[in-house]
């Protein structure tokens, strides 16, 4: 497939992203459920797992429909949820949505979309300027995580549940002083290994972590400034002990991890004085002292 010709335009205008999007579509076997589909001359914006702004601002018409759209409207989101039908597809077409680049907010693939892909990450993703979150679930994605992620600007939430991604959390994810990075979701990837960065626990931004059955190692870093509301990290191979930085944010609102049983220690008390803290499970830990049944969530 020729893609030359897509690759020139940063941000595209509506109909070229039109063009761009039903270039994706075909390239993974995929077809939009609405009628508008069918219609080439009609806006992508009416297809029923894609998203667009209005110019102004003002209300989207209804899902599906394809009167209403204003000139200059753009797409922003891209998240299959039972409006589309898959065939049979291969690697993940990146490069078919650098036209997308300025303007794709959010690119979720959903449990659908990701049973179609095999392959690594393309690189192209990297790219999506504009991009504030990334979802990838339940996949066949294998390779490495792209530390080029850390880059974009505006991400905020980067969810990578393949079970067959390898290597170690690039500590680039959490480079970006200036970064948006709120929530960071790498479960069930059996071969990810090696400790988490901890730039992440440093980030002013980021809120959530959560790696659970994975093989992450090492031990949770002492200096933690980062304002965690929740740390999932279950059946892992972190070994150490629960740091009191963890807790002294007063953030802190869930604690989970369970059968990660090099965990040692005791529980630090200031985890214990929180009304924040709705859930904690230190289960099959080594963890002793006082360990409160909490588990309100």
């Amino acid at each position: 497939m020729v893609i030359s010709s897509l690759l020139c335009a940063l941000v595209a205008s509506p109909p070229e992203a039109c063009k761009a999007l039903r270039g994706f579509y075909d390239a993974i076997g995929a077809k939009d459920k609405s009628p508008s589909f069918k219609d080439t001359s009609s806006t992508c914006c009416a297809f029923l797992d894609v998203r667009c702004t209005q110019p102004d601002g003002s209300p989207s018409p209804p899902l599906g429909q394809k009167e209403g759209w204003k000139a200059g409207a753009t797409l922003t989101k891209i998240k299959f949820r039972g409006g589309t039908e898959f065939g049979s597809s291969g690697t993940l077409p990146g490069a078919l949505l650098l036209p997308l680049a300025g303007t794709l907010e959010s690119l979720d693939l959903g449990k659908e979309g990701d049973r179609s892909f095999s392959g690594t990450l393309p690189a192209e993703l990297t790219q999506l300027t504009a991009l504030q979150k990334l979802s990838l679930t339940t996949g066949k994605f294998s390779g490495t995580i792209p530390h080029q992620l850390g880059r974009l600007p505006a991400l905020e939430k980067v969810t990578l549940l393949s079970k067959r991604l390898s290597g170690t959390v690039p500590g680039e994810l959490c480079h970006r002083s200036d970064g948006s990075l709120r929530k960071l979701y790498l479960d069930d990837n059996v071969k990810l290994s090696g400790t988490l960065p901890p730039e992440c626990f440093l980030l002013p931004t980021l809120e959530e972590i959560s790696a659970k059955k994975t093989r992450i190692s090492g031990t949770l870093p002492s200096k933690i400034t980062a304002p965690l509301r929740q740390l999932i990290l279950e059946e892992v191979s972190l070994s150490g002990s629960v740091p009191e930085e963890l807790c002294k944010g007063e953030k802190l609102e869930e604690l989970v991890l369970r059968r990660a049983n090099r965990v040692s220690g005791t529980l630090p008390t200031e985890c214990l004085s929180h009304d924040t803290i709705t859930k904690i499970d230190l289960k099959r830990t080594k963890v002793g002292g006082t360990i409160p049944s909490l588990d309100k969530a």
